[in-house]
């Protein structure tokens, strides 16, 4: 029987969201002062203009969705709770260790390893049942933060034993 979890949690919106906006506002001010300086053209700016600022918004709505099974974890990313995206598939074979975020050696190997990547899944806020996860895949080293709740922290140390840490 396989052992099962599934967590959702807010997110952050990226940085990409916030310059998509500004586009559109710098378009919007732009588009009003060639209307009115220059020709009646500078209207068609606009209307583009909004729909980035309306795209942007509706990017703003970040979840997180997390499936634990028998270890293996797939990461999705919902926008607007209407879009969904698979953004990593790490499998029980290619974690190395789980541990929680306020562990001191958990920091340090944050800091001082560039070869990995590390990706935040999480809204961002430090909670306290932040835990990192580090896998190994081929070549390539990364480390995932995730906010787990007290049944995934579970299940993941019945599933994982030998690699997960509890503090």
């Amino acid at each position: 029987m396989d052992k099962y979890k599934e967590r959702l949690v807010k997110g952050k919106p990226g940085g990409e969201v916030f310059g998509i906006m500004a586009i559109g506002g710098v378009l919007i001010a732009g588009g009003i002062a060639v209307m009115i300086l220059l020709h009646p053209l500078g209207f068609f700016l606009i209307p583009i203009g909004i729909v980035l600022i309306v795209q942007g918004m509706q990017h703003m709505n970040v979840e997180f969705e997390y499936l634990i099974v028998n270890g293996d974890i797939e990461i999705s990313k919902i926008i607007n709770k209407n879009s969904r995206k698979i953004l990593r598939e790490i499998t029980v074979e290619d974690i190395q260790r789980v541990a929680p975020l306020s562990n001191d050696r958990v920091k340090n190997d944050l800091e001082g390893n560039d070869r990995r990547k590390v990706y935040d899944y999480t809204d961002g806020t430090g909670g306290p049942l932040y835990y990192v996860v580090f896998e190994r895949s081929k070549d390539k080293e990364a480390a995932y933060i995730l906010d787990l709740d007290e049944e995934c922290v579970q299940l993941m140390a019945e599933t994982l034993k030998r690699k997960f840490e509890m503090k």
